[in-house]
């Protein structure tokens, strides 16, 4: 289950200390019918659970926000080993009924900043920040039906506005900007910015926060030749001859490169460890910058009544942002769609890798490079090696960069242009063109 549906889950069934679930004082919550139902991708052989678009879209409408930061803050628990009643218990969300088991974060918390950092540089949260702007200023865009002014209204208390006793919030007196903390994490974690400035700027120019002295500036040059070999693994093992152990050798000693990497931004211990989460370095602000994409990415992840209000309607995810962010101009990364795409299966690898273990050990490796080939057989190894390939395919669109050809992959600086500009940007550099 992605953030959003893990909220849903925490107001439902995850009790308080006093044995009470969350609820509202003042209106009924009607949630009864919710369930989660499966929705794992064709190909997939990991269940994955959610809710139904109209759940989440009532849930996310709600009259009384406060039931969503009171899920906020006991999820954040949760994820932590602290919860607490029989559904809730030993880091795993367990529904009443079938089917069961619909959230573990036994291994990890299943939130990975590298999903915040790709779904923003489509620029997805400027383009609603100037939605519910213009909403709430003019008439301009129309009037909303009851449940989507509700939404704006949600939305703007739950990312507009300070409350520092909420988990999902890192603002305070000594980081007063949302968007300027999210950039300083993103600079210490993976050592870029994001592909655009500031929103507010006439110029467009860069946004302004504090980067730290110590940053993983070698993590994008890293991640790329990791993605290249575990290319070219997977094309020596679809030969004849089957993968070679140079390649699983390389691939392990990049995975472990990678893994101790962010453990050292961290504070010396891989992010999700059971436990120590929240006691990690950049913990709080992966969660709250998760929780804050997952909740605009969802809304345009169908035609909801919100995309209709603003007649959005598209068939495709990337597309409904371009035209929402054309209608209140403010333009989408022209490659959002691949952004869209890769986000969750690299938030995944990324998990993995920091996670150690399976991509640390030659036969997993070898076993997931050759998993794919005929006759194919859907199982964990496939899984991750689809991941991969999802990852390779969109990140060489998002960002131009030549994966498949050895060549031609990218060793050292990654010097990218910015997003609709004809200039080169300065360290810390933005991946995505």
């Amino acid at each position: 289950m992605d953030a959003l549906d893990n909220m849903v889950f925490a107001t439902l069934h995850t009790p308080l200390q006093t044995g009470a679930l969350i609820t509202s004082d003042y209106i009924p919550l009607g949630f009864g019918t919710f369930a989660p139902a499966n929705s794992t991708p064709a190909g997939i052989s990991t269940p994955v659970f959610s809710f139904s678009v109209a759940d989440k879209q009532t849930y996310s409408s709600f009259q009384d926000y406060s039931i969503i930061t009171d899920a906020v803050q006991r999820h954040w628990y949760d994820i932590n080993g602290n919860g607490i009643g029989p559904t809730a218990q030993n880091f795993q969300y367990t529904w009443p009924t079938a089917p069961g088991l619909v959230a573990d974060f036994t291994n990890s918390s299943t939130y990975h900043l590298f999903y915040s950092y790709l779904l923003e540089n489509t620029r997805l949260l400027q383009i609603f920040e100037r939605v519910i702007e213009k909403y709430l200023h003019d008439e301009d865009l129309g009037i909303a039906p009851q449940a989507v002014y509700q939404w704006i209204l949600n939305s703007e208390k739950l990312f507009f506005k300070d409350s520092s006793t909420r988990s999902s919030n890192i603002r305070s007196l000594l980081r007063a900007s949302y968007d300027a903390n999210r950039r300083n994490a993103y600079h210490r974690l993976f050592g870029v910015d994001l592909a655009f400035g500031d929103i507010n700027s006439q110029s467009g120019g860069a946004y302004p926060y504090q980067k730290a002295n110590t940053a993983n500036q070698q993590f994008i040059p890293l991640f790329e030749r990791y993605l290249s070999e575990i290319w070219q693994g997977y094309i020596n093992a679809r030969n004849t001859s089957g993968p070679n152990t140079s390649d699983v050798n390389s691939l392990v000693d990049l995975a472990i490169q990678i893994q101790e990497l962010l453990a050292a931004r961290r504070g010396g211990r891989p992010g999700g460890g059971l436990n120590v989460y929240s006691t990690t370095n950049l913990s709080m602000e992966e969660y709250a910058s998760v929780f804050l994409v997952t909740w605009f990415t969802f809304i345009i992840s169908d035609n909801t009544q919100v995309v209709q209000f603003l007649n959005c309607q598209s068939s495709t995810i990337g597309e409904r942002l371009i035209k929402i962010g054309a209608k209140v101009g403010v333009p989408a990364h022209t490659k959002c769609q691949a952004l869209f795409e890769m986000a969750g299966p690299a938030s995944n690898i990324l998990t993995l890798l920091e996670a150690g273990g399976y991509l640390n050990n030659n036969a997993n490796v070898q076993a997931m490079l050759s998993s794919l080939n005929p006759p194919p057989t859907i199982t964990l190894d496939s899984d991750y090696m689809n991941y991969f390939l999802l990852v390779i395919n969109n990140w060489e669109k998002a960002t131009g960069h030549k994966i498949k050809t050895v060549e031609q992959s990218v060793s050292g600086s990654v010097r990218v242009q910015q997003n609709g500009t004809g200039t080169t940007s300065v360290r810390p550099k933005p991946v995505m063109n």
